[in-house]
């Protein structure tokens, strides 16, 4: 009855667009508390991108990145790949990284993973240097081994790559300016989206045991970025639980 109660109450915080600073600590609280509550394993770090005030739960915790990985294989591409590359492939590479971004496409990302194998293979782990990801690995043997997934990043460390593709200072502005394009028409808004009246430009990712989102929402007056990490056989439970928090978190944010 609980579960069913929380959309109710998710729609009615939405609706409440004078939200005040006075009403973020009881709020803050109501989502402490359902993050403790989550059958599973959560993380979450959101943070005010003007203000600074952040929220965060297990936010260091290493959770398998699922398709937020792309984000990652995107920047690699284009900071790494595209600037010498002939208009063409630069073409191939707009092409490929629209299909992963906006659709998740898996055949796209397999090609580009197999492109740096061969000609970039520390690609990677440069974007990883350069973001100061410590604990993310993409297509990584070593992370296989010991988190038994490819492409592990915990959900503070995901939220600083979608920093860097929101400040626009990582990669050239016309090629970043693109992926955040892509970021905003995707095909899926179920989770961070669901109950916002904003855009949202955000990257979801789905396992067997594993649903993630990474978003801006974007109001025209205080971006809030959310990065938000589950581990549940119940993929729609999971999906709800996201939704819930992640619109309580954007109310919470607010000034």
């Amino acid at each position: 009855m609980l579960r069913k109660l929380i959309p109710i109450c998710t729609a009615l915080i939405i609706a409440l667009s004078g939200v005040t600073a006075s009403a973020s600590p009881a709020l803050e609280k109501e989502i402490m508390n359902d993050l403790k509550q989550f059958n599973g394993q959560v993380g979450v770090y959101a943070k005010n991108l003007k203000t600074n005030k952040t929220i965060k739960y297990n936010q260091d915790t290493v959770f398998p990145t699922a398709s937020t990985s792309k984000l990652i294989v995107a920047l690699a591409t284009y900071k790494y790949l595209y600037p010498k590359a002939p208009s063409y492939k630069q073409n191939e590479y707009d092409q490929a990284i629209d299909l992963m971004i906006k659709v998740s496409d898996n055949n796209t990302f397999n090609k580009l993973l197999n492109e740096f194998d061969t000609t970039k293979k520390d690609g990677f782990n440069k974007v990883q240097r350069d973001l100061r990801l410590s604990k993310t690995k993409i297509h990584n043997e070593q992370a296989f081994k010991k988190y038994n997934y490819h492409s592990v990043t915990t959900p503070y460390e995901m939220s600083k790559v979608l920093e860097s593709i929101y400040k626009e200072k990582y990669v050239d502005k016309k090629n970043v300016r693109r992926l955040k394009n892509n970021l905003a028409n995707t095909i899926f808004h179920d989770e961070i989206p669901r109950y916002m009246q904003v855009p949202v430009f955000h990257k979801v990712g789905e396992l067997d045991d594993v649903l993630c989102d990474v978003g801006i929402v974007q109001d025209g007056h205080e971006p809030i970025l959310i990065s938000f990490y589950t581990r549940t056989g119940n993929h729609s439970y999971s999906s709800d639980f996201i939704a819930n928090v992640s619109a309580k978190l954007y109310n919470a944010l607010r000034r």
